[in-house]
């Protein structure tokens, strides 16, 4: 249906005094012609043609997902209060007028592009001009899927931090998330427009041709057209038609791609036309460039692509001055001007849930006489976990009241489970798995242990701080940008120093400081909206 759409939306001019009227409902069908607007115009037989044709659209539902509305159509939606699908808000996105006697929800209202009326302005032909918006911006993000991870924890926090009176937000995402992915979708502020991406991309031939091209051979398109000319214009239509196809006319002022691993997405806001245009970097992105899962490279296939979009945004935000410094270093021959558009901004803090979470009854009960590390991430190489338990054999031998707790899921975790067994470490070392509220066990262990191998600026060892916990960690970019004031223990990455680390930590030889968390996230709130201007 959609490709049969497209043929039309590109080809057919629009046909004056033509209506088509998408409703299950022939009562309904009957009043739209009846009334005086629609006088002398031909009803036209919904079709893909007739939607991309008719001068008038009008629809008391969701329109397909492929429909974009057209310059020179006008289109008129009916909203009867149903609950907002995404679909349907695709639609109130699309829609010039939206006659409703109820209201929008507060987070829709200052972002649709149409004019809201009433069924009797409706009815007496009284249709205004739509109004002004007011000075607000609006941001559009995109947020990285959601997963249990910091970048999400990092967002969730930012987007509770914000000053609404002066931004709103829309926040993109697919609709094939899972459980866990939906959840923290809706952990996400209430003034936050949640959009999910429903159908796929209308794409031509030759659009589709030219986005193989970027996607196979974009560093050959790179040094032959450099930064302004590789991404060919066939890709600009194809991804700008996209966010159209999301998002309608919907006026993006700020379009951040908060995540920075995915192309889909990093294409939709490099080309969205936003004024301002951040693209976040929340690690040493040469090491992700690096990183395999068996024998296959888990990003490779995205970056190669996305390092070279890079200068079409206006910012390249690190977490963390260590982290945008390695990075800089790692691919100033890539951005131009990398000095000055590759920046740092620190993650920002949601404190008092930490601290209120962190009062809740724990899912586990701890072993009074033992004394536990806890550590808490994606199960995944760069974590360096499998290090990190093999160390700890060699704690246990020499302080068997040792006990070590994992937090987290991934594709590690079956192999991590093999090691604890081979090594025979049942009964010191927990693979405790994902938990809804991970904070209360984290107050009563007695030590944070972070073994990662490349971090950006991790969310983890902030919460930890928060909950004034000792912290040793290995000396990586990313925790020395936290750490190296004498908040905690930083160690050489290696397994005989962080044995070493545990010990120290074993007989109290951490370092601790006060962490003065809310001046800290003044801070990171105040340099993000820096970035914005």
């Amino acid at each position: 249906m959609g490709e049969r759409y497209l043929k039309y939306y590109l080809q057919e001019p629009i046909r004056k005094n033509s209506v088509v009227i998408v409703s299950d409902h022939e009562g309904f069908i009957e009043g739209i012609m009846e009334h005086p607007i629609f006088a002398g115009m031909s009803l036209e037989s919904l079709s893909d043609k007739t939607l991309a044709s008719a001068a008038y659209v009008v629809s008391d539902g969701a329109m397909p997902s492929y429909f974009i509305k057209k310059d020179g159509q006008t289109y008129s939606h009916f909203y009867r209060g149903k609950p907002l699908e995404p679909l349907l808000v695709r639609s109130l996105l699309h829609a010039d007028y939206i006659v409703t006697d109820g209201e929008l929800p507060a987070n829709l209202q200052g972002v649709i592009p149409g004019t809201v009326i009433t069924s009797q302005q409706w009815e007496t032909g009284s249709l205004p001009a739509k109004r002004e918006n007011d000075s607000k911006k609006t941001i559009l993000m995109y947020c990285g899927g959601f997963k249990n991870n910091g970048i999400t924890t990092s967002a969730i926090n930012l987007l509770h931090n914000l000053d609404y009176e002066r931004y709103r937000v829309i926040v993109m995402d697919t609709e094939a998330l899972h459980d866990d992915c939906k959840r923290n979708f809706e952990k996400l502020d209430p003034r936050v427009l949640r959009v999910t991406v429903v159908g796929g991309m209308l794409r031509t031939a030759a659009e589709s041709k030219a986005e193989e091209r970027l996607f196979t051979a974009s560093h050959e398109l790179y040094v032959e057209f450099g930064p302004e000319g590789f991404l060919e214009d066939e890709v600009k239509r194809l991804y700008q038609r996209e966010l159209r196809r999301i998002l309608g006319k919907t006026k993006i002022d700020i379009a951040i791609d908060f995540d920075g691993y995915f192309k889909y997405w990093t294409l939709l806001l490099a080309t969205s036309g936003a004024n301002r245009k951040l693209i976040y970097q929340h690690n040493e992105m040469m090491q992700e460039y690096r990183k395999k899962l068996g024998v296959d490279y888990k990003h490779r296939v995205d970056l190669n692509v996305i390092f070279l979009l890079y200068n079409s945004f206006d910012k390249i935000v690190s977490v963390a001055e260590h982290t945008r410094d390695l990075n800089e270093a790692k691919l100033r021959h890539l951005v131009e001007n990398s000095s000055e558009k590759m920046v740092y901004v620190h993650n920002s803090l949601d404190y008092e849930a930490v601290l209120k979470a962190a009062d809740e009854a724990p899912d586990v009960e701890l072993d009074k006489d033992s004394f536990y590390f806890v550590t808490m991430g994606r199960l995944s190489p760069e974590k360096n976990q499998r290090v990190l338990i093999e160390a700890f054999k060699e704690v246990v031998a020499k302080r068997h009241e040792a006990k070590l707790v994992l937090i987290g899921n991934g594709e590690l975790k079956e192999e991590l489970a093999e090691v604890i067994g081979k090594l025979g470490l049942e009964k010191h070392v927990t693979l405790l798995g994902q938990v809804v509220n991970p904070f209360p066990l984290l107050k009563q262990c007695d030590v944070f242990i972070l073994p990662s191998n490349h971090e950006g600026q991790p969310m983890v060892l902030l919460e930890a701080l928060i909950l004034r916990k000792a912290i040793v960690a290995t000396d990586i970019p990313g925790s020395r940008s936290i750490l190296e004031d004498g908040y905690g223990l930083l160690i050489p990455n290696s397994k005989e120093h962080l044995e070493d680390g545990m010990l120290r930590a074993l007989n109290g030889e951490v370092p601790t400081k006060e962490f003065d968390y809310v001046t800290y996230n003044q801070h990171a709130m105040e340099m993000f909206y820096g970035m914005l201007e």
